[in-house]
């Protein structure tokens, strides 16, 4: 499993369905699937940016970088 502080990333999600089950799906199809059981992308938003403190904001440029 990845420690992607960012989330999963489609080709993680289609080889742990893989794993599990022994059906393969196309990078594609996992996002058809992910929309159709109402999972959405996880995108930064411009106001949580200027919401942070400069500590935090100092906390994800480190994060970013390993």
């Amino acid at each position: 499993m990845s420690e992607n502080l960012a989330g999963w990333t489609a080709k993680e999600i289609m080889n742990i369905v893989y794993e599990k089950t022994g059906v393969r799906y196309h990078e594609l199809h996992i996002y058809r699937l992910l929309h159709k059981w109402k999972f959405s992308h996880k995108v930064p938003r411009k106001r949580f940016v200027n919401a942070a403190s400069n500590e935090e904001r100092e906390q994800f440029k480190k994060r970013l970088r390993k």
